[in-house]
């Protein structure tokens, strides 16, 4: 059984409504002490419309807050603080200082944030609870891949990569003084059994970059090395685990661009490879 959010919450008439005292920070956001709408919400919540792409959404007691969500391969989200009223839920978005007003609801057992149902997360930690160590961001070097691939030099290049539990997944390798300018941006699906990775990227202008197939590996939660096979080419990897990867800059920017519906857009991303600087020669 999904545990449902708590309707218990008491009734209000309209001049209840919170909108500001003095003494709150300019562009909005609360004081110290929460309203009764507020002490509501605190809490930790995560999507049940899709299990294969989670929404996660956390607003703390302290007015810090942050959503995470995968879709299309990708982990994205950002940190905020944040405020409500009855109806609206308020927040400042930390990676540009944007503020987003959404609407929210109860219905069916549910919280309805900017559109999206969420229940009481059951302690599912974001990025995490998947029994397979694969899933998750990776980064590091592939030897002699950026030279043969791109006609690059290879210490100056790196690669990180998102292998997400439905089997989607990106790739992005990028010059390490340049990462904004100089990357090829490739999403990919992604299958494993009987010790071999498969790797299908999408369709690209990389004649090389179609498949690419890992059957000599070591893996743990922490480090993936071993060697890829890109047709009859083989290159050796060294991958470390990390968390907190930032696709927006390689998808458009769609998150950064409409603050208002941003945790909403957040989950359809289905972004089209892209080669930039370097990388597009």
């Amino acid at each position: 059984m999904v545990a449902m959010v708590p309707l218990a919450f008491a009734a209000c008439d309209d001049d209840d409504d919170y909108y500001g005292h003095p003494g709150w920070h300019p562009g909005g956001g609360g004081g110290d002490e929460l309203n009764q709408y507020e002490e509501n919400l605190v809490g930790s919540y995560v999507s049940d419309d899709d299990p294969d792409n989670p929404f996660y959404l956390v607003l703390r007691d302290d007015r810090t807050g942050y959503f995470e969500s995968v879709s299309g391969g990708q982990t994205t989200g950002d940190d905020f603080t944040w405020w409500a009223s009855a109806s609206t839920l308020s927040v400042v978005y930390d990676s540009d200082g944007a503020r987003a007003d959404m609407e929210y609801y109860y219905a069916d057992g549910h919280l309805y944030v900017d559109g999206i149902p969420l229940v009481v997360n059951d302690g599912q930690a974001p990025g995490g609870g998947d029994a397979n160590p694969l899933v998750g961001q990776w980064e590091g070097t592939i030897n002699g891949y950026y030279s043969t691939m791109f006609g690059l030099d290879d210490d100056s290049c790196f690669t990180t990569c998102e292998f997400a539990a439905n089997g989607e997944g990106v790739q992005l390798d990028y010059n390490i003084h340049r990462p904004r300018t100089d990357y090829a941006y490739t999403p990919f699906t992604w299958s494993e059994a009987g010790g071999v990775i498969v790797i299908n990227y999408v369709e690209n202008d990389n004649e090389w970059m179609t498949r690419a197939i890992i059957s000599d590996y070591a893996l743990s939660a922490t480090r993936f090395t071993g060697t890829v096979a890109y047709g009859k080419q083989w290159f050796g990897f060294v991958l470390t685990a990390t968390e907190g990867f930032d696709w927006s800059p390689y998808i458009g920017g769609r998150t950064r661009a409409a603050a208002s519906s941003r945790m909403s857009l957040a989950r359809k991303l289905k972004a089209a490879p892209a080669r930039s600087g370097a990388f597009a020669r």
